[in-house]
């Protein structure tokens, strides 16, 4: 069961730290997806909450809209510590009237989701001058999915949203992360979505310290054979295999023609 409540707030807008990104809105504090391998965990301690993280969601009430001068032709992120399409966005449409108002600001909008429910709101999405929906894909295989990610759409789900999505000339990218050494197939993951996607980011497994344990944990119940490499990885810190996978990515991306950009050890 999941606890909801409605928190308000002065603003919707945070200055982006993230590079390429003017702002940040997150709709929501906190996430059910419940994805083993959430770095935005670490938000638990700013708000009060006794729920593990992925068992609460904040909907956030904001009295003030956007405003168009601040955000005129801006680039705008939605979101980075939350899923803007979470199963609860349907009910309480928090994120439908903030792309409303992103249309009057004629912002640049980036959507960052693991949710078919995008689709949604393709009416809005036809209308900004500029949008891409990018979808989080850490793995071709729908078991791990359902093993890593339980709360998040389908995998086909989201392969039919991106084939949607593109075909309506709405820009779409994949994010291939976090790729778990070892269990995620890259290569995979474009073959299946090289079709309706425009561009392509990959990230590895960063596992901070607070929830590395819970990882381990997942990857020795249901992935045993990888224990061995994340020991190497994780443990005694080599940075080959990630060194190795950058290459590789490189060239495959260089040899098909593909627009991909590799963000192994970088914050982004």
């Amino acid at each position: 069961m999941i606890t909801i409540a409605k928190t308000p707030v002065k603003t919707l807008l945070s200055k982006s730290k993230i590079p390429g990104f003017d702002y940040v809105i997150n709709p929501y504090v906190g996430c059910p997806h419940k994805c083993v391998y959430c770095y935005a965990e670490y938000m638990r301690k700013f708000t009060g909450h006794a729920e593990e993280w992925g068992d609460f969601l904040d909907v956030k009430e904001c009295p003030v809209p956007l405003r168009p001068a601040q955000l005129f032709r801006t680039r705008v992120m939605l979101s980075s510590v939350t899923d803007p399409y979470n199963p609860y966005e349907k009910q309480y449409e928090l994120t439908r009237r903030l792309l409303k108002q992103l249309i009057v600001c004629q912002a640049q909008v980036h959507i960052l989701t693991k949710s078919a429910l995008v689709l949604r709101d393709m009416d809005l999405l036809k209308q900004m001058p500029s949008c891409e929906v990018a979808f989080s894909i850490a793995s071709a295989d729908e078991s791990f999915r359902q093993l890593a990610e339980p709360g998040a759409s389908s995998l086909q789900d989201r392969l039919d949203a991106l084939q949607t999505l593109h075909q309506n000339g709405i820009h779409t990218a994949v994010m291939a992360a976090p790729l778990f050494p070892g269990i995620s197939d890259w290569r995979k993951i474009i073959e299946q979505t090289r079709p309706y996607a425009e561009r392509y980011t990959f990230d590895s497994l960063n596992m901070r310290p607070a929830y590395q344990r819970k990882v381990m944990n997942f990857v020795a119940r249901h992935y045993p054979q990888a224990l061995p490499l994340y020991s190497e990885i994780y443990l005694q810190e080599s940075t080959d295999y990630w060194q190795k996978l950058r290459e590789e990515i490189t060239a495959y991306c260089l040899q098909h023609g593909i627009q991909g950009e590799v963000y192994f050890g970088h914050s982004h």
